[in-house]
């Protein structure tokens, strides 16, 4: 019985005597009150629901047949009026045949006592109810406790973790806990650059254990997709930390994706079912299969697998937990792959993909209760940041605003060699000192695509000299990046990149000069830039290469270069006031 959200409590001291035989009760009172018991007497079966309901009393003594209520409907009353809580019912019997024991019982009857009967047998009947009673009712007081501790868990979870999900409104989601907390996470973040980072996450096991891990989880997920560094990046430290504070044999397995506004997308697989690219239809057009362990096994872990892909228009990509396909019915059928793409081409069809899985589930399912949590991710090919409109720029002149500030008021540079361009990002480095020394806000998106154009341009065609042309079409970008990829594991340790920035101040606005140095053999910029309006082709939208100079050429007051076109000069002014 529930009283202001709480079970109420049960007089523990007090034993109901329900007989329609007024010396049957004197009996059994005389023998109860020797064990120091307050007993409360009812006649027939309608005034033993009033009387419990009133006393709420530890343990029912009850006759079966009685006059306007039987035993047996009375009890069924009583026990509906406990509710969770337990209350023992104990019959007492005299010549009932066993269908109407069997039926008591069925009731809810906790035991039986034939009459006639010794006190003594009474008496030891009473004291093993009691204690039995005792301790079920410590373990419920603890499970109550661990609910309502699992209930405000869960509210912290999703406040501190899942609450910060962003393009919501783009990407949808899908979660069902096994029990009260889910071990599932699902996270969602903006990269400076427009990108969004998705993650979807598996703890081992489900429950209270997992938040364990989630919070660390979610915050350097999101504080590291924040200051532009990348999936690899993030993913390492995620483990780093995760095999740091987990216990053995917990672990957490993960999917990956980063897609930008045109749908290309970086995905990453660690120990969790494939990711799916989907048509329109639902066909598969493309599987990406687990192709690293599980993240906080390793202690360290490099080189990770990762897979570039280009999503057409219309296309989809699903992830998923391990507990929809594991999900198993009352014939101890798993719910399977063959069933999830059945649905999932049902659903594509109707336009409510994941509504037409869980649908799917709970039909199969059949009120089955979950073995394990489950989890689903939709991402569209096109998505778009509202509040951080980075179009591509026409092809326009300098600006010619007069700079503000006239003193240095502090500067930041990098220099990296040989092998550390593989593994270090110098931008996400450069953009965090920016957002610790200046604050925070948007021009930083600004900032960071004109940092990561410059650094891009000075290690793909600077140092190592892949040519854009490579990515003239969707199916070059694969191409690039593996040999992008290969070139990366060449690099020699006089190979380098530098990069340095001095901000100058003046009141609210302030202004950022950056220089990126590369060891390479430099290019024509002067000549470049004669025809770098033939980026743009017939129809007026950009080609898939030659666009980061034009961008960055648009966002930035100048951008020169010198030193046979190694070293790039860059003006970026910001105001406070305009943020």
């Amino acid at each position: 019985m529930i009283v202001d959200g709480l079970p109420r409590a049960v007089a523990t001291n007090k034993v109901l005597i329900v007989d329609d035989n007024e010396i049957n009760r004197l009996i059994l009172a005389k023998i109860l009150e020797e064990c120091t018991l307050d007993i409360i007497e009812a006649t027939n079966g309608q005034e033993a629901v009033e009387l419990f309901e009133e006393h709420f009393p530890s343990v029912v003594l009850m006759d079966i047949t009685m006059p306007l209520m039987d035993g047996i409907e009375s009890t069924k009353l009583i026990k509906a009026i406990a509710g969770d809580v337990y209350i023992p019912v104990i019959f007492l019997t005299g010549q009932e045949g066993d269908s109407v024991l069997q039926e008591a019982i069925a009731a809810g009857g906790a035991d039986f006592i034939r009459r006639p009967f010794s006190p003594a047998v009474i008496k030891a009947k009473i004291q093993y109810i009691q204690r039995m009673t005792s301790l079920i009712h410590q373990v419920e007081s603890m499970y109550n406790i661990r609910k309502r501790e699992e209930e405000l868990a869960e509210q912290i979870f999703s406040g501190a973790v899942e609450q910060g999900n962003v393009a919501l409104d783009q990407v949808q989601l899908a979660k069902r806990a096994a029990e009260t907390f889910s071990g599932d996470v699902q996270l969602t973040a903006w990269r400076p650059n427009g990108e969004l980072n998705v993650l979807l996450g598996d703890f081992t096991g489900h429950g209270l254990t997992s938040v364990v891990g989630a919070l660390p989880l979610a915050e350097t997920f999101r504080a590291m997709t924040h200051k532009g560094f990348g999936a690899e990046e993030i993913l390492i430290q995620i483990n780093q930390k995760l095999n740091a504070l987990l216990p053995t044999g917990m672990f957490l397995a993960a999917t990956w994706v980063t897609i930008s506004p045109h749908g290309h997308c970086l995905v990453w697989n660690g120990g969790m079912p494939d990711v799916l690219r989907l048509d329109t239809l639902g066909q598969i057009k493309e599987r990406v299969i687990s192709g690293d362990p599980p993240l906080g096994i390793l202690r360290k872990v490099a080189d990770l697998n990762f897979t570039m892909t280009e999503m057409d228009e219309d296309d989809r990509l699903l992830l998923m937990s391990d507990g929809l396909l594991e999900a198993r019915n009352p014939d101890d059928q798993y719910f399977g792959e063959q069933r999830m793409l059945n649905a999932v081409q049902d659903g594509c069809s109707q336009g409510s993909l994941l509504n037409t899985l869980m649908q799917t589930l709970d039909t199969f399912l059949c009120q089955r209760a979950q073995d394990d949590d489950i989890s689903l991710i939709e991402i569209p090919a096109r998505i778009k940041r509202e509040d951080q409109e980075i179009s591509l720029p026409s092809v326009s002149p300098k600006k010619d605003t007069p700079f503000v500030g006239d003193a240095l008021a502090w500067e930041w540079g990098l220099t990296l060699n040989g092998s550390r361009l593989r593994t270090v990002n110098p931008v996400a480095l450069a953009l965090s000192h920016l957002q610790e020394v200046e604050g925070h806000g948007p021009h930083w998106h600004h900032v960071f695509t004109v940092l990561t154009e410059l650094y891009i341009n000075a290690l793909d065609h600077g140092v190592m000299r892949l040519s854009s042309d490579l990515k003239d079409s969707p199916e070059g970008f694969t191409a690039y990046f593996e040999e992008r990829e290969a070139r990366l594991a060449q690099l020699h340790k006089d190979d380098y990149v530098s990069i340095h920035i001095e901000v100058t101040r003046e009141g609210e606005t302030g202004v950022l000069k950056i220089h990126v140095k590369d060891s390479g053999v430099g290019f024509d910029y002067f000549g470049t830039a004669q025809v770098r309006a033939q980026v743009l082709v017939a129809d007026n939208v950009f080609s898939l290469s030659g666009r980061g100079i034009l961008l960055v050429e648009d966002l930035c007051q100048s951008l020169d270069y010198s030193e046979g076109g190694t070293l790039a000069h860059a003006v970026y002014q910001w105001s406070e006031s305009a943020a």
